[in-house]
């Protein structure tokens, strides 16, 4: 059975009432081949999400419920992760595989298990990673995908704390069709301190 796509293929609604549809995430699939046409960005085969960590026994079993699916789901492809809490309380899943198809199927499904075990709310952030191989010291950039809004923003840090606002609305520019987007500038939220 594979079990990515048991858990991969599903719509669900969050508890603070917002729909996280799988279809959203799987649209990127065709947005990342559009990305490396028009910018030559490629995915790097990284992604991460993010979610508040709480204490308590169930967020613990949630936890071990998700390496538990992962580590099984390696049978059916090349996905491999690790997760890392950082100072701010967030626990991150990191994702690398060499096809953007499975870190979504990825992502999706340990979304769903979050959602079964009623911690939606803990949800922060997905991030996706691409890069400019034409250019080797070009930054990273992102493409955001934001569980409470169900949309996608860029998103690319020059530094610590400076963002490329140019990449960042031609990125925009080039995926609008492609993907439910937040047009909304002031809702692209920075995630400076994130693990990839």
């Amino acid at each position: 059975m594979n079990f990515f796509r048991r858990l991969g293929n599903k719509n669900y609604h969050n508890t603070n009432g917002h729909k996280t549809d799988s279809d959203a995430l799987f649209s990127l699939c065709s947005a990342q081949i559009t990305l490396e046409t028009n910018l030559n960005l490629r995915c790097t085969g990284k992604a991460a999400m993010s979610l508040k960590s709480v204490s308590g026994r169930f967020f613990t079993e949630t936890v071990t419920e998700i390496k538990h699916f992962l580590d099984v789901s390696k049978a059916d492809s090349d996905l491999s992760y690790r997760m890392i809490n950082d100072s701010y309380g967030y626990l991150w899943i990191i994702f690398e595989s060499s096809k953007i198809e499975d870190i979504i199927l990825g992502i999706s499904a340990v979304g769903q298990i979050i959602h079964d075990r009623s911690f939606d709310k803990q949800l922060l952030a997905a991030l996706f990673q691409f890069s400019n191989k034409k250019d080797n010291n070009y930054a990273n950039q992102y493409l955001v995908y934001n569980y409470t809004l169900n949309k996608f923003y860029p998103f690319a840090p020059l530094n610590k704390n400076k963002r490329d606002d140019k990449i960042e609305r031609e990125i925009m520019k080039t995926i609008v069709d492609e993907l439910p987007v937040e047009k909304d500038v002031s809702l692209w939220y920075p995630i400076w301190n994130f693990a990839i």
